[in-house]
Formats: C-alpha cells, sequence, structure tokens
C-alpha cells in the first residue's frame, strides 16, 4: 500500500511537471515544441503556426521535422535529435518553396525521457543584416584602399608622364643628350620602384589604418598599414628582384651566387653573434652585393680570360653603380654601403675607396669572404668550379691582407654547415 502510494505521488509529480512544461511552451513567445524520439511533434506552441503559416494544430502534431522544415540536408534533424550532452544549437536553411527560405536556428534540450525541447529561431534577417553590414565594410575597405592608393601614386605617376613627354620632345627635336636622358630613365625606374614597393607593403597588411581626406572621406594610410617588413625581410624590395631576374639574364649565374653568398653571409652573421636583425640585414646585404652589374657591359661580364686593365676600370664602376641605384632606397642604406665596400681589402688595397681593416664596415668584411668563397667554389664564366676545401685554403691565405681573420676564422669553422646549406 506504502509502495502504491510513492507511486502515484511520482506519477502526480510528473504530469504536474509535464503540464507546467507545456505550459510553458503555450505561453512563450519563440517557438517551442515537443517531439518524440523520432522526431514527431507532439506538442507545439502557436508561435510555431505563425511562423510556418499553417491554420491550427491539426496540420503540425504528428508531423515530422523534415515536413514542417524542408531543408537540403535530409540527416539534419536526425542528428541534431542525437546530440550528445543533452543541448545543442544548429542553424540550416530551411526551404519553404521556389525562392523562399529562411535560415533557422534550432536549440534541442533533449532528456532521458521519450520527448526532447525544440526552440526554433528564425534568424533570417539577423544574418542578412550581418551580410549587408559586411559588405559595406568591405566596400568602405576598398574606398578607403583605392583612396590611398590613387593619394600615395598620383605623384609619382605625374612626374613619370612628364618626364616621359619631355624625353620624347627631346627626341622628336633631336636636342636629347645621352647624360641628361639617363638621368631623366634613371629617375623613372626609381619612381616606378617606389610605387611597387608601395604596393607589396600592402599586399600582406599588419593593420588597417585610415587618415580623413578630402569631403569626409577616410582613406587608407599605407605607412601605417602597410607591412614594411614583408618587402625586406628576405631580400628586399620587389623591384630590386626584378633587377636581379635582369641581371642573371646579364650575367649567367648572377642570381643563384647571390642566394648562395646570401646564405653563407647569414650563417657567418649567426656564428659572430650578431642579433636577428643585423642578420636579417646581412643577409640582404649579401643578395644585393653585386646588382650594380646590371650596368656593366656583357662582353666584360661574360668574358672566360683575364680582363685588360681597361676592362678592369669598367668592371671595378660596379660598385659605385650599386651604390647610386641602392642610395634610392631609404631603408637599405646598409645594401648600398656594402655593395659600395665589398671589394675593399683589409690591407688597404681593395676598390674603390682604398679602406682598411676595422673602416670597413663589417656587413661589407662578411659579404667580401662569403663572396669571394662562393666564387672560387662554383664555376663562373672567368674559372673552373673548386672543392670547398680549396676554395677554403685560398680565402685562409688572404686572411689579415684581404680579409678580416676573424670573419675567416669564423667562416672556417662553420664551413660544413655553408655548404650543407646549398
Amino acid at each position: 500500500m506504502k509502495k502504491q502510494t510513492e507511486i502515484t505521488v511520482i506519477n502526480r509529480t510528473i504530469e504536474r511537471a509535464k503540464q507546467e512544461l507545456e505550459h510553458m511552451i503555450d505561453l512563450n513567445p519563440q517557438v517551442m515544441l515537443l517531439v518524440d524520439r523520432n522526431g514527431r511533434v507532439v506538442r507545439a506552441n502557436r508561435a510555431l503556426l505563425e511562423l510556418i503559416g499553417l491554420p491550427d494544430f491539426k496540420k503540425i502534431l504528428g508531423k515530422g521535422l523534415n515536413d514542417l522544415f524542408p531543408c537540403e540536408d535530409k540527416s539534419f534533424f536526425q542528428s541534431l535529435l542525437s546530440s550528445k550532452g543533452g543541448y545543442d544549437v544548429q542553424e540550416i536553411k530551411v526551404i519553404f518553396g521556389p525562392q523562399i527560405y529562411r535560415i533557422m536556428r534550432f536549440a534541442i534540450v533533449s532528456s532521458d525521457n521519450d520527448v526532447s525541447v525544440i526552440i526554433v529561431n528564425d534568424i533570417t534577417s539577423e544574418k542578412e543584416q550581418a551580410f549587408h553590414q559586411e559588405k559595406k565594410f568591405k566596400k568602405e575597405a576598398v574606398q578607403a584602399l583605392m583612396g590611398g592608393l590613387m593619394h600615395n601614386v598620383n605623384q609619382p605617376l605625374t612626374v613619370i608622364m612628364v618626364q616621359a613627354q619631355f624625353m620624347q620632345l627631346a627626341l622628336e627635336k633631336g636636342l636629347a643628350r645621352p647624360e641628361e636622358m639617363k638621368k631623366e630613365l634613371q629617375n623613372i625606374m626609381t619612381l616606378t620602384m617606389q610605387i611597387a614597393d608601395m604596393l607589396k607593403t600592402v599586399e600582406r597588411p599588419k593593420d588597417f589604418v585610415t587618415q580623413p581626406y578630402l569631403n569626409g572621406i577616410d582613406i587608407l594610410d599605407i605607412q601605417q598599414s602597410g607591412n614594411e617588413t614583408a618587402k625586406t625581410i628576405v631580400t628586399g624590395p620587389a623591384s630590386l628582384d626584378v633587377i636581379m631576374l635582369a641581371l642573371e639574364t646579364h650575367d649567367p649565374g648572377a642570381g643563384m651566387h647571390a642566394m648562395r653568398t646570401s646564405k653563407y653571409a647569414g650563417i657567418i652573421a649567426a656564428h659572430m653573434n650578431l642579433n636577428e636583425k643585423e642578420q636579417n640585414i646581412v643577409k640582404r646585404c649579401a643578395y644585393f652585393h653585386d646588382i650594380g652589374k646590371i650596368g656593366i657591359a656583357d662582353k666584360i661580364l661574360q668574358k672566360p680570360k683575364a680582363l685588360t686593365n681597361a676592362e678592369t676600370i669598367a668592371m671595378q664602376a660596379h660598385t659605385e653603380i650599386g651604390y647610386n641605384f641602392l642610395s634610392t632606397f631609404p631603408l637599405l642604406r646598409d645594401e648600398a654601403e656594402t655593395a659600395f665596400t665589398h671589394h675593399e681589402r683589409c690591407d688597404g688595397k681593395g676598390y674603390p675607396r682604398g679602406l682598411k681593416k676595422k673602416d670597413i664596415p663589417v656587413f661589407s668584411r662578411i659579404v667580401s669572404a662569403a663572396d669571394a668563397f662562393d666564387a672560387l667554389h662554383f664555376s663562373r664564366s672567368y674559372h673552373p668550379a673548386t672543392p670547398a676545401d680549396t676554395a677554403l685554403a685560398k680565402i685562409e691565405e688572404g686572411s689579415g691582407p684581404q680579409f678580416d681573420p676573424e670573419v675567416v676564422a669564423v667562416l672556417k669553422q662553420n664551413i660544413s654547415e655553408m655548404t650543407c646549406a646549398i
């Protein structure tokens, strides 16, 4: 009798809880429904009728979720009902007819019994608003980007156009002077490269910073938004890579020589305890050290025999050409100085200035040894390749008079790492 009484109390409690749940469902302004384990509706509130446009509950009760909320993924509700943990939220596009759809968010609360509570929210407007907001932001970002580019590009482009027109007039009237034309062309090339570098800085921006412009318009602040590291960390400005490609056709093997020398110089710098920033600088210095050879005649660069005195003087001019060229880039001062001084010798018998020992910049001393080692180790137009130990012996012979002894010692200690790096 006592046991029967307890069962009766439990049943009443369950029934009361069920009634309270049903009452809560009826009063809730959100769409709520009870479904059995097969996904069929056993109870729903009037909000569901309003959502799907049905007149009464007869059209709803006993229906499956796939019938009420048709969607392309037929397994969606099966997955929702089998969610573990008792609670899950998923979103899906519900298709009510041709070109008629809504984005629905379904939240399910499962129980140990045969029924689950599902709460449905129509989030179509929320999604559409987010889409239009994102589209608006993208449009504003494009406008800011284009404004920033036009603001920064217009001036150099105008100068290029004016100079090109003056050059054309001079040619048409027979007034062109080679030296003046050369300067004009160099200026045009410099401006073109500045534009290329500016575009490179915004290719992978580090931030999105705008600045006020005309008529209340904001434009992209390229200097604050651009990624300077992107254009300088490995080699240098993007435009200079084009010059290096041109140098390769001008002096076959020059590109690979530059890459290898850069790797050697980086290894030497690291073992000389230069910091990471200095290591990156010395690698760029090594990569661009011979860029001035773009101004040397092919017949000199590719001559397989010894150069004449006049040809030697012409070849030595590549240091000054490289310096003048790289100096047009404010961020490449060390690279320009190295291009100018990498043929200096510790005994003062180098060129172009006859600097001695520590007067030669440390980056140049590193690049000088790395350059010479690679030139000896690999074949060039003027000599065949030699084994690494033979090339190293030649470098050691020049330690003191030609090369910095400290640099040579580090090179020797790490010769295995250098030869494995290529």
